[in-house]
């Protein structure tokens, strides 16, 4: 069974409310649940970050479904690659937004504003693995 991660970025088509990311979060998770991947999500001013781990044809067919959401626009993929190990594994779908932490983590990248389309795929791992000690829903 080949597993990958698979990295990407969007636009929000409108503000996303805390209600709307416990909404994502719910229905991810209930589903990573059923088909055994995981991952992080981030949000924050209008852009979304996200990583998603598992079976390869599993992750594949989940991310043509995200890819169809009304709420996001101009999807772009920064990695898809095979992995040995998931990194994200304790989490069917962690979510981080801003906080202490979130700005930190911008800081170990070299950023100093959230913009995804500005990361390198080294970076945006980096970025999502920090956050997964403040992950805060």
């Amino acid at each position: 069974m080949k597993e990958i991660r698979l990295i990407y970025y969007s636009e929000a088509t409108r503000e996303i409310s805390l209600l709307d990311i416990q909404e994502i979060l719910k229905v991810a998770r209930d589903n990573n649940r059923a088909l055994d991947i995981c991952g992080m999500l981030c949000y924050e001013s209008f852009w979304f970050l996200q990583v998603l781990e598992g079976e390869e044809s599993k992750v594949k067919g989940l991310f043509e479904k995200i890819k169809k959401d009304e709420r996001h626009q101009d999807v772009v993929v920064v990695s898809e690659e095979k992995i040995d190990s998931k990194v994200f594994g304790e989490w069917q779908m962690g979510y981080a937004g801003s906080s202490c932490n979130f700005l930190g983590a911008l800081k170990e990248i070299g950023q100093d504003e959230f913009s995804p389309e500005d990361m390198s795929s080294e970076q945006c791992l980096q970025f999502l693995e920090s956050l997964t000690v403040s992950q805060t829903i």
